[in-house]
């Protein structure tokens, strides 16, 4: 029985630049060998290794329902989404948004990671 996500494996096109990004998220590496990096952010994990040469990304617009087939984004739960926003664009990390109240029930941003996937920060409204 699934009991929990254990973590998600981004494929990087540059592994440094995309560790000192998600660590500029407030990630901090938890293992690191020759196959890639466990960051880890409270019970967040993510996988992130190096993406074959020459392989492209799709390109996709955060919660758009015309999106091809795949992975949407990402959503990382914090407790002020607010303050994290200004915490992290203090680091230098562009947003695409800034926190706003969602129609979906969250008070949200978005950003993207240097290989533009979708990331959301969000606070849910009611618990």
């Amino acid at each position: 029985m699934i009991t929990a996500i254990d973590n998600i494996g981004v494929a990087a096109s540059d592994l440094g630049r995309s560790v000192a990004f998600y660590e500029k998220l407030g990630f901090t590496k938890a293992f690191q060998s020759e196959l890639g990096c466990v960051l880890a952010a409270g019970s967040a994990k993510l996988f992130v290794f190096s993406a074959k040469q020459g392989s492209t990304i799709p390109q996709r617009r955060a919660f758009d329902l015309s999106n091809p087939p795949g992975i949407d984004h990402l959503s990382f739960l914090v407790d002020d989404v607010d303050h994290t926003y200004a915490q992290i664009r203090e680091r230098g990390v562009k947003f695409e948004s800034e926190p706003a109240n969602q129609p979906w029930g969250a008070r949200a941003t978005m950003l993207r990671d240097p290989d533009g996937n979708n990331i959301a920060l969000l606070t849910w409204l009611q618990r």
